[in-house]
């Protein structure tokens, strides 16, 4: 048998749902839902370095000397710069953590000179600042085979990569196999004329190649893409995707705008020119 409640039973037990409605109301208007749930969207720069040389004569646009490289590192230490890695960018973007520090920067080294090895690493280690190194296979071929090691024009042999491999602050992308050239085909582009099969047969085969070669060293094949010369097309960056790639670097300068499930393809970076003060240049990356 079922007991029937009383009047005053019942009135007591509604007053009371009364109440907590009415503190649920005003919890939700204080706090509302899609507030605490709602990504958060942050802003990331990405600085694009290459050769780091101490000959005055090729300081420029894509050369600069250790001091200056240093004296970008400790500007930004003092400023308010936080360099993370690109890992730490993809585990905010997948939701695995839920924050990306303001003034986020990633640094990236293209083309895989040899001074990053010599000189650029040990200036990570002692800031502990996490960098990509895009590497062009062809080179890293040529210098295994060639045995030079002078870092004032020599790449990244596979040795070297392989070493670079096992450092927890460096992750290795890929610059093209063999395409990193303005000839007739510029960077990694398609010819005028050429068809769309014949197009992808030539970056097939480079992916391939590159492939290839970190498979044979027992190295995981990369899944960060720069492009050289920031060419890119439809065709190339659909191929990037179906290889597994999940960053596209290029050389558009613009600040990142991310939130959670943002795509990390087409990525903006800035060059780091010889001539701009640390404050000119780090002026275009303070983020609002």
């Amino acid at each position: 048998m079922y007991k029937t409640l009383s009047f005053k039973t019942l009135s007591a037990v509604s007053g009371g749902v009364c109440i907590l409605l009415i503190l649920s109301a005003a919890l939700s208007a204080a706090f509302p839902v899609k507030d605490v749930l709602a990504p958060e969207t942050r802003q990331l720069s990405i600085i694009m370095y290459h050769q780091i040389s101490e000959n005055r004569s090729i300081w420029g646009n894509y050369v600069i000397p250790e001091e200056k490289l240093r004296a970008d590192f400790q500007y930004m230490k003092d400023n308010g710069f936080n360099p993370v890695s690109l890992k730490t960018v993809q585990d905010f973007v997948s939701g695995k953590s839920r924050t990306l520090p303001k003034n986020a920067v990633v640094i990236t080294f293209d083309d895989g000179e040899r001074s990053f090895l010599t000189k650029v690493l040990p200036l990570l280690k002692e800031f502990n600042y996490p960098a990509v190194v895009s590497i062009v296979g062809a080179l890293a071929d040529m210098y295994t085979k060639s045995g030079e090691t002078n870092d004032a024009y020599a790449y990244l042999n596979w040795d070297d990569i392989k070493e670079l491999s096992k450092e927890p602050l460096i992750e290795i992308g890929n610059h093209s196999y063999n395409m990193h050239s303005l000839g007739t085909r510029r960077g990694m582009g398609k010819i005028y004329g050429e068809s769309d099969e014949a197009y992808k047969k030539i970056i097939a085969s480079d992916f391939g190649l590159l492939h290839a070669a970190f498979k044979e060293r027992l190295l995981n094949q990369p899944t960060i893409l720069a492009y050289p010369y920031g060419i890119r097309n439809n065709i190339l960056f659909e191929y990037a995707k179906s290889e597994g790639y999940t960053v596209t670097l290029t050389c558009s300068e613009k600040i990142n705008r991310l939130k959670e499930n943002s795509p990390l393809y087409e990525l903006g970076r800035f060059n780091r020119p010889y001539k701009e003060s640390c404050e000119t240049f780090f002026a275009k990356l303070e983020q609002s």
